[in-house]
């Protein structure tokens, strides 16, 4: 009985353990001042559960001290790899943060997307001087 009690101890410790883990991003040089408020509301996507699309699972880290927020893709299988380039991955993705993200990025955040997994890479940070350039870019 008391082996019992010790295992299923034993196995919640490692099992919570194992859940509360995250991927640690790749190092990056932005270092943004992003207001309190803003970090206030970009917290909680820290702690929401894993979104799955069709290859994968799709989470957010927000790092406060660089105010940094990573979007991470992670591939469900780790015999899948990715069969994109960055620059492909910028184009499509940059436009959509910029409009999703638009008024904390004026504010001070950077944004990029961490392909992790075989093949994988991290974006260059989205800034206002990105979607700047975008958006002249879509006017001529």
């Amino acid at each position: 009985m008391k082996f019992r009690i010790v295992s299923l101890a034993i196995s919640a410790v490692l099992l919570s353990g194992c859940m509360s883990t995250k991927l640690v991003p790749p190092p990056s040089d932005f270092s943004g001042n992003l207001p309190e408020a803003y970090k206030e509301e970009l917290k909680p996507l820290n702690d929401l559960p894993s979104e799955p699309f069709r290859a994968g699972v799709q989470t957010f880290q927000f790092d406060e001290e660089a105010s940094l927020l990573t979007i991470v893709y992670r591939l469900r299988n780790s015999r899948w790899y990715w069969n994109t380039r960055k620059s492909e991955a910028e184009k499509d993705d940059f436009p959509y943060i910029c409009e999703t993200f638009g008024n904390a990025i004026d504010n001070g955040l950077g944004v990029r997307v961490w392909y992790a997994g075989n093949g994988g890479f991290a974006t260059d940070v989205v800034t206002q001087a990105t979607c700047r350039k975008l958006a002249q870019s879509q006017e001529s």
